[in-house]
């Protein structure tokens, strides 16, 4: 029997593995990262970082009032200070976090985006609806550039 347990919950469980140097698969969970990252579809791959290899484009679990947040940075401001200012957001979303260092849970490994495989009967249908419209858009508009040359 599965035993389910509040996200906050696990997330602590998550962050403590973190910090003792384990590196944990985590199924994403909202749809702030999509299209990107899918709400119950895609797993990320959490694990320790480094604070000085952290740039903009990296994807980090952090905590933020009493919550935690999978979300991209967007911008790393040091002014001078040891605890530099992390500015974050989620793809999908206008709003920005502004996080310390200190805040870093994990630094996320995204799934990799390759070739999809296109089969069944389903997806062969489709295809061939597609490539009968593809050669029927040629041939129309080669008849009507042959006719412009004609003219």
């Amino acid at each position: 029997m599965k035993k389910i347990i509040p996200n906050n919950e696990a997330l602590r469980i998550i962050e403590e593995s973190v910090k003792a140097g384990n590196s944990v698969h985590l199924s994403v969970k909202g749809n702030s990262m999509s299209p990107r990252l899918l709400d119950g579809k895609d797993k990320v791959f959490l694990h320790p970082f480094n604070s000085e290899n952290l740039k903009p484009g990296d994807v980090i679990l952090f905590r933020y009032k009493d919550a935690f947040l999978l979300h991209r940075i967007v911008e790393i401001r040091k002014d001078g200070r040891p605890d530099a200012n992390i500015i974050t957001r989620g793809d999908a979303l206008k709003q920005r976090e502004v996080i310390g260092y200190s805040d870093v849970v994990a630094l996320a490994d995204l799934p990799k985006i390759g070739m999809i495989k296109l089969t069944g009967r389903r997806c062969r249908i489709l295809l061939n609806r597609i490539i009968k419209h593809i050669k029927r858009r040629l041939n129309l508009n080669q008849i009507t550039l042959s006719n412009e040359t004609n003219t």
